[in-house]
């Protein structure tokens, strides 16, 4: 009998054990958020009227459900935000949540705890925490991109063809401060293969918009000329597949009403960019608008946008420079 008992001790040690051993096979690790940035780099700052810019890395084995992010002031009353995001996510084992959300004008200013809650399918649910200041602070330049359409609006050597039957579309907006520093969408995402017309606005500090004094007449523009700075861009005439880019500074009136004659009269107020498939991936890039020395202007040429000696080929001084990145991918235009 006691024989038997033993045998059948062991037995259920045994079962026990498979029983165990299954259990653990059945649970699933909750999802695993690494390298979380909020804010322009990671500054966990964000301005009102503005967007913040959140961006991590996520490992879900038991795969994704969806990501919230909610928002909500340290103490008292203030600005409520509480998201789901599936679009890109769901489903997946790994993804890069990278998010811009959009802050009223009216949030108030203060400190804030900023949740990110990723579930996944088993149940699981992993919360990451950081700290987030939301600031009120006018801008003092703007960039504003938007993506035209059109037929015959196309790209060709070193200029756009078309751009007078242009139609606009979506626009994406970067704010900066008085150092050039963007305060909103820093990241920039644009098509590699899609026109984009740039508008500059530079306010004082009352806010009213003063980039007209760039081009108030002719003789005021002879003295100024935009070019897009860094990020080694490889320039459409240097391309063979024609799949360069294009960056062209295009006003056709200055602001008393006058027209603009000639492609090296104009300024840069009004700009026009292609990116081109040459150049997919991130770059670090400046907006210079220079100031330059006298009949220096006309010897600037539409190649010459992106030299990196251009302060010392064209004498003058910057006026603007206003560093953004760009992210140059199929199917990212937002």
């Amino acid at each position: 009998m006691k024989k038997f008992l033993s045998s059948f001790s062991i037995f259920l040690l045994l079962v026990a054990a498979v029983t165990s051993c299954n259990k653990n096979e059945d649970i699933v690790a909750k999802p695993i958020v690494t390298g979380l940035e909020v804010g322009t780099g990671n500054n966990k700052t964000a301005y009102a009227g503005s967007d913040l810019h959140i961006e991590g890395d996520i490992v879900a084995t038991g795969t994704i459900e969806n990501v919230v992010v909610e928002i909500h002031p340290k103490a008292g009353s203030g600005w409520l935000f509480n998201q789901a995001f599936t679009d890109g996510y769901t489903g997946n084992k790994n993804a890069n949540f990278h998010e811009h959300i959009e802050i009223p004008a009216n949030a108030a200013a203060g400190d804030y705890n900023l949740q990110v809650k990723v579930a996944d399918k088993s149940g699981n649910v992993t919360v990451v925490e950081s700290a987030l200041k939301i600031e009120r602070k006018n801008p003092s330049a703007a960039l504003i991109f938007t993506k035209i359409t059109g037929t015959g609006v196309e790209g060709h050597g070193d200029h756009f063809h078309g751009l007078a039957a242009a139609i606009e579309g979506a626009s994406d907006t970067i704010l900066f401060d008085e150092k050039g520093t963007a305060i909103s969408n820093a990241h920039l995402h644009l098509e590699p293969e899609s026109i984009y017309k740039i508008g500059l606005k530079t306010y004082n500090a009352s806010g009213a918009e003063t980039q007209n004094q760039y081009i108030a007449n002719a003789a005021a523009a002879a003295n100024y000329k935009a070019f897009l700075t860094g990020g080694s861009f490889i320039l459409n005439p240097n391309s063979p597949a024609g799949e360069g880019a294009i960056f062209q500074t295009r006003e056709t009136q200055y602001a008393d009403g006058t027209t603009v004659s000639g492609a090296t009269s104009t300024t840069g107020v009004i700009s026009y960019f292609i990116v081109g498939h040459a150049n997919q991936g991130e770059k670090d890039v400046a907006f210079v608008m220079r100031k330059l020395n006298a009949n220096v202007k006309p010897t600037i040429t539409r190649v010459d946008w992106n030299r990196t000696d251009y302060a010392t080929a064209f004498a003058g001084t910057n006026e603007l420079e206003l560093k953004f990145e760009i992210h140059a991918e199929d199917g990212h235009d937002h």
